[in-house]
C-alpha cells in the first residue's frame, strides 16, 4: 500500500516550493512522479493548507497536512490512483496585482487539471500494458509465458536430463533419459491402426438400448479379473443410468478424508458422488495436494479402457440438484446443508477436511462411481511402493533391488498388476495409491484401480518416482506394451479426447492435461526400452 506519510500538496519551508505527485497502486505500490514545480513568493501560509483539500479527497486537518502525513485516493475504472506529495509542479507567480485568494484559486484549478490529466494518462497506460495483473488464484499457473516442464524425483528434487538422482533406489532414471530422444524420434507419429481402437471403444459408449437391466449387466460383467469386458456392448446404457437415474437416498461416506457422499440410485444401485471443486484449468501445485478432482475419476476410467486395463470401476459425469438431495439425505448428512446469502441450497459433507468454507451449492457437477457388487468384496493391502511423504527414505527409494523383496512377498505373483497400475498412475500423476485393492478370497484377483481423485493436478510437472515398480522390476504385460505403442506419437491425447467428449460433463480435461499424457507416455516407453537393455532383451521384460 501507499505510505500514509505523504501529503497531496505540501509546502517546503526550506525552498518555498509546493510539491505534487501521482502514485498508481497496483498490488505492489509502484510510484511514478511528474517532475513539475511550484514557486511561492510571499503568499500566506494558509495557501499550503487550502490546497491540501485539492480534489476534495483529503480529510486531514490543515496542520496535519502541513506536516505531510496524509494521502488520498481517486477511484477510476480498472484501479486506484492516489495523489501524494512526491514531485514538483512549476507555476510562476503572476506579477499582476490581484488579491492573494484569486492567485491561490487559479493555482488550485491548474493543479486540478494537471492532476486529472496525469491520472487519466496513467490509467490508460495501466489498462493498455497491464501494469496491474489480475489477482493471483492460489495454486494456479497464471503466467502467459510458456511454463517449463519439471521432472520431479524423490523428495521434490528436480531431475536434470541424464543426471544423477537423489534416490539411489531409482538409478534407472538416468538410463530412461538416455533412451528418451531415440524413443521420441521412433514414435513421433500416430499409428494408422489407432482409429479402429477409438471407434470400437466409442461404439460401446454411444450405442444405447442394448439392455433394460443396466445394473444387472454391470453385476454380470464383474469378476475378480475384469470389471468391464472388451468389447462392452451395453456400457452406454450403464453410463446413461449413472448420469440420469433418480436419487432415492444420500448418506455420508464414512471413514474418508475427502469431500464425497454415497447415493442410492433408482434400482437400488449404490454409487459414490465426488462433487466438482475446481475449474478444469486449475493447477494444483505440490505432490498429493488439494481435494479430489472429479474429472480425474472420469478420465482414469476411460484411460484404463484405452490401456486395456479392465479393473477400473465404471464412472460417469453427472449434475445433481441439492434441492432434490436434501429430502432423501440421512440425518448426519442433512446437518451439513444450509442456505447461502443468495438463497441457494449448499452442503459441505462429513469428512476429515470437510468444513463450511469448502461447500458446493445449487446444481452440482461431479463424478458418479459405481459401487462394486456384493460378490466382489475387497481386500486392502498396503501398496509395496506406497508414496512416502517423510524426509527419510523408505526401502524402495534407497534400494535398487527392492523388487526382489516384493517378488518374495505376498504380492509377488501380482507384480504385473502393480506395474500396470503404475503406468496408469504415472500417466495421470496419481500419487494417492496408498493401498492395493484385490478381491477378497481370490488368489488370482487383479488389482482394482480404485480412487483416482488425486489425478491431473499439474500438467507441467511429472513425478518420476510413480514409475518405481516399472523401473525396478522391469516387467510388464505384453498386451499393455502393445497398447502403449498403439497410443504413442500423440495418439493417446487424441483417443482420450474423443472418448471424453461423450461424457455428459464434456469437456472433462483441459488441453494441457491431454498434451501432458503424450509426454509421459514417451517416458514410459523410454523406461521400458532401458529395461530391455538392462535385462538383455524384450523377452525378459514382456510377459
Amino acid at each position: 500500500m501507499v505510505s500514509d506519510s505523504l501529503c497531496p500538496l505540501s509546502r517546503s519551508r526550506s525552498s518555498g516550493e509546493f510539491r505534487f505527485g501521482i502514485v498508481v497502486d497496483t498490488q505492489h505500490s509502484e510510484s511514478l512522479s511528474s517532475g513539475l514545480k511550484v514557486r511561492q513568493t510571499g503568499e500566506a501560509q494558509q495557501m499550503g493548507t487550502e490546497t491540501c483539500h485539492l480534489l476534495g479527497l483529503f480529510q486531514a486537518s490543515p496542520s496535519h497536512c502541513l506536516g505531510g502525513a496524509r494521502s488520498g485516493w481517486l477511484r477510476l475504472p480498472g484501479g486506484y490512483i492516489c495523489a501524494v506529495g512526491a514531485s514538483r509542479f512549476l507555476l510562476r507567480r503572476r506579477r499582476a496585482r490581484e488579491p492573494s485568494y484569486k492567485r491561490i484559486e487559479e493555482m488550485e484549478i491548474r493543479l486540478l487539471i494537471w492532476a486529472l490529466c496525469c491520472a487519466l494518462l496513467l490509467w490508460i497506460l495501466r489498462v493498455s500494458v497491464g501494469l496491474d495483473p489480475s489477482p493471483r488464484v492460489p495454486g494456479a499457473q497464471e503466467s502467459r509465458q510458456p511454463v517449463p516442464v519439471r521432472e520431479i524425483y524423490c523428495k521434490e528434487g528436480a531431475v536434470p536430463q541424464a543426471n544423477e538422482t537423489e534416490c539411489p533406489g531409482l538409478v534407472m532414471l538416468s538410463s530412461l533419459f538416455a533412451h528418451l530422444p531415440a524413443v521420441r524420434t521412433k514414435y513421433s507419429s500416430e499409428s494408422q491402426h489407432l482409429i479402429r481402437l477409438i471407434e470400437e471403444l466409442k461404439k460401446d459408449i454411444m450405442v444405447r438400448g442394448v439392455t433394460k437391466d443396466h445394473w444387472g449387466l454391470a453385476r454380470k460383467w464383474a469378476s475378480p479379473t475384469s470389471l468391464v469386458p472388451e468389447p462392452a456392448p451395453g456400457l452406454g446404457d450403464i453410463l446413461a443410468a449413472l448420469s440420469s437415474a433418480p436419487v432415492t437416498a444420500a448418506a455420508v461416506a464414512t471413514g474418508g478424508s475427502q469431500f464425497k457422499i454415497i447415493l442410492r440410485l433408482e434400482g437400488n444401485q449404490k454409487v459414490m458422488f465426488i462433487p466438482k471443486l475446481y475449474s478444469l484449468d486449475r493447477v494444483i501445485i505440490g505432490k498429493n495436494r488439494g481435494g479430489d478432482r472429479f474429472n480425474g475419476e472420469i478420465a482414469a476410467f476411460h484411460l484404463s479402457r484405452l490401456l486395456g486395463l479392465q479393473m477400473a470401476p465404471i464412472v460417469a459425469g453427472r449434475t445433481v440438484s441439492l434441492e432434490k438431495i436434501l429430502p432423501v439425505a440421512a440425518e448426519e448428512l442433512a446437518k451439513t446443508f444450509f442456505k447461502n446469502k443468495h438463497g441457494s441450497t449448499c452442503f459441505y459433507g462429513v469428512c476429515r477436511y470437510c468444513r463450511p468454507e469448502v461447500s458446493v451449492c445449487g446444481w452440482v457437477q461431479g463424478a458418479v462411481t459405481m459401487w462394486l457388487p456384493r460378490h466382489l468384496p475387497l481386500l486392502q493391502m498396503e501398496h509395496p511402493w506406497r508414496y512416502n511423504k517423510w524426509n527419510k527414505l523408505v526401502r524402495w527409494e534407497s534400494d535398487e533391488d527392492y523388487c526382489e523383496e516384493v517378488l518374495r512377498g505376498n504380492q509377488g505373483a501380482r507384480i504385473l498388476d502393480l506395474s500396470g497400475a503404475a503406468v496408469l498412475d504415472y500417466l495421470t500423476q496419481n500419487v494417492d495409491r496408498h493401498h492395493a485393492a484385490y478381491v477378497k478370497g481370490e488368489k488370482n484377483s487383479s488389482l482394482v484401480t480404485l480412487d483416482n481423485g488425486k489425478s491431473f493436478a499439474d500438467p507441467n510437472t511429472d513425478y518420476m518416482d510413480i514409475m518405481a515398480p516399472v523401473l525396478q522390476c522391469c516387467r510388464i504385460r505384453r498386451g499393455l506394451h502393445a497398447r502403449l505403442l498403439l497410443l504413442s506419437g500423440g495418439g493417446l491425447s487424441r483417443a482420450l479426447r474423443e472418448l471424453l467428449r461423450l461424457d455428459p460433463l464434456a469437456p472433462v480435461l483441459a488441453d494441457a492435461h491431454l498434451r501432458a499424457l503424450d509426454r509421459r507416455l514417451a517416458h514410459v516407453l523410454a523406461a521400458l526400452s532401458a529395461c530391455s537393455e538392462k535385462k538383455g532383451g524384450w523377452h525378459n521384460v514382456l510377459f
